[in-house]
């Protein structure tokens, strides 16, 4: 479902409220209004608070106000129209596919759950309540920035998911969590958000993260060891750890999910290229699309933690900037991102502890189905 309106673009009553303010009106008798529509929502709504829409101003960019300063990318129409694109491209990588895990409704589930944590402008929220109808699907994130023409099936709160999850009970609930593209918003991301999806999946529910590690990767030693974006990515990296905020996460998810519990834990890996240097047409354009998306962000990436945190100037950052920008330009060097797709399940009752996991491949570009979808992941393309 597509929205004219920017993310952000609309009123605050339109908006949904916090659960910690669902909670709190648990306690109390609600008279019936005949007149309230049978599409009211799945939770009771109240206008949200001004102050989380009273963004904090920095550096010419804006920032989330509810629990300000825990993340330090903008939310701003130009990092969501950023956000937006970047949607699409990874859409492209795998092959349109929302999810790789085998999430199919149990058909005595009335109206299965689905979390969204750090849904962001909520697209993938908004899309999976399209191709789920019957679902029930919750995006949460730290700023109202989500469009207000929904599929009636799609709700939007501010939570930050770093604290408590404070959800209505029961608290095993949901049949599927999922994160994207959450670099530096955890400090813990395995307790933090892994742990934390387990104890509210029912038995059987799968979680499914979507992670991309700022680093840059190279298969044929084109990439030179002072390459502007792995130069970048370093600094990134020890400016997160000093931020107390993990900005690698990807190769550890599969690792994090087995030792909390998850079973049948596959990874899947695409390599998305850093511009048009493959030969092959579709990763081409994958390449053109991705260096649009990382020219576009390394400011808002950049501006915030390096300031605070290495005490530069936005005019020394920008000027840093530079050399990051003509690295992503230099077709020589063969740079690529990893996108780790990695999923598992929460065993059912019963199940016995340590069932083996799987692993999937890596891939250039969309892999063959997983193995629970027939067949196994090809390693081809490299």
């Amino acid at each position: 479902m597509s929205s004219s309106s920017l993310p952000g673009e609309h009123p605050l009553d339109e908006y949904e409220f916090t659960f910690e303010s669902y909670l709190e009106d648990l306690g109390r008798i609600e008279a019936d209004d005949i007149n309230s529509s049978p599409q009211a929502g799945i939770y009771n709504t109240q206008s949200l608070s001004e102050s989380i829409a009273n963004y904090r101003e920095e550096f010419g960019r804006t920032y989330h106000a509810y629990n300000a300063g825990s993340y330090h990318f903008p939310n701003d129409n130009a990092e969501n129209e950023r956000a937006n694109n970047q949607y699409e491209i990874l859409k492209l990588v795998m092959d349109d596919r929302l999810h790789l895990c085998p999430f199919l409704p149990d058909a005595s589930t009335v109206s299965p759950k689905i979390l969204d944590i750090a849904t962001g402008t909520g697209l993938w929220a908004i899309e999976m309540g399209d191709e789920y109808p019957e679902a029930e699907v919750i995006g949460t994130d730290l700023s109202p920035i989500q469009p207000s023409f929904v599929p009636p099936n799609v709700r939007f709160f501010v939570e930050d998911s770093t604290e408590p999850w404070l959800y209505p009970p029961p608290k095993a609930q949901f049949d599927l969590i999922h994160t994207r593209i959450t670099i530096s918003c955890w400090s813990d991301m395995k307790t933090q958000i892994i742990q934390s999806a387990f104890d509210h999946l029912k038995p059987g529910g799968y979680l499914e993260c979507h992670e991309i590690p700022g680093m840059p990767y190279c298969d044929d030693g084109t990439m030179p060891p002072d390459y502007g974006w792995l130069r970048w990515a370093q600094e990134l990296y020890h400016t997160s750890a000093l931020a107390n905020r993990q900005s690698d996460i990807g190769p550890d998810l599969k690792r994090w999910m087995e030792e909390v519990g998850f079973v049948d834990v596959k990874e899947v890996i695409y390599k998305i290229p850093f511009n048009g240097w493959p030969k092959d047409t579709k990763l081409k354009s994958v390449g053109m699309m991705w260096q649009r998306n990382l020219l576009d962000g390394v400011s808002g990436f950049t501006l915030s933690l390096f300031s605070k945190f290495l005490d530069k100037t936005v005019e020394e950052i920008e000027v840093s900037l530079v050399d990051v920008r003509k690295s992503l330009l230099d077709k020589k060097v063969h740079a690529y991102h990893k996108l780790y797709v990695v999923y598992g399940r929460k065993p059912g009752d019963g199940e016995m502890d340590g069932v083996g996991a799987v692993n999937g491949g890596m891939v250039m570009g969309p892999p063959s189905p997983p193995a629970s979808f027939g067949r196994p992941a090809s390693k081809g393309g490299e």
